[in-house]
């Protein structure tokens, strides 16, 4: 068998030289921006054309923007003017409190009776618990506000006034002293 050279060519496979006509072809095309303004000549400020307008003809001498103000300073220390203060100004509209809506006891009575809060805490104290924090405050609030509005009412049964049961009055007395005289 005959000998073989090697070759650096990629074989029947591999990339194909393309013709310069070929590539141009195959690129994509450059992204077209806008090109950039050339701006303003340098020393463009110091070739102050004369403008021909009816503003011109009025004010022949030009100033010139680079020269600074020509309003005169006082080089004495200036004494200081007294300051006017303006007076401090009202508002149109006053801010008031606003005043609570006076209820009298029997509306009082029927809300704090139809208060559902009230009642869930009356249900909790029924059960034998404990009421803490602020469930308690709210509570002996309102129950004390009750037992207020009662009196002041008249609603409340006093002790004075109370129908006392014939038989607790007659268990309460000894009437074996009355009927038999014994005093031991």
């Amino acid at each position: 068998m005959t000998r073989q050279k090697k070759t650096r060519s990629a074989g029947p496979n591999g990339l194909r030289h393309l013709s310069a006509e070929d590539a141009r072809k195959t690129r994509e095309p450059r992204e077209e921006t806008k090109k950039k303004g050339s701006g303003l000549k340098s020393g463009n400020r110091n070739n102050i054309a004369p403008v021909k307008t009816a503003e011109a003809t009025k004010d022949s001498t030009k100033k010139d923007k680079r020269i600074g103000s020509k309003t005169p300073i006082s080089l004495l220390p200036v004494t200081e003017q007294p300051v006017v203060v303006q007076p401090l100004l009202q508002p149109k509209a006053s801010l008031a409190k606003v005043k609570a809506v006076e209820l009298t006891a029997e509306q009082e009575l029927a809300l704090i009776e139809n208060d559902s809060y009230l009642q869930q805490l009356l249900e909790r104290v029924e059960k034998d618990e404990v009421l803490t924090g602020k469930d308690a405050k709210y509570f002996n609030a309102k129950t004390a506000r009750l037992e207020q509005l009662l009196q002041q009412l008249g609603l409340t049964e006093d002790e004075d006034d109370a129908i006392v049961d014939p038989l607790a009055a007659f268990e309460s007395k000894d009437w074996r002293k009355d009927l038999l005289g014994d005093e031991d």
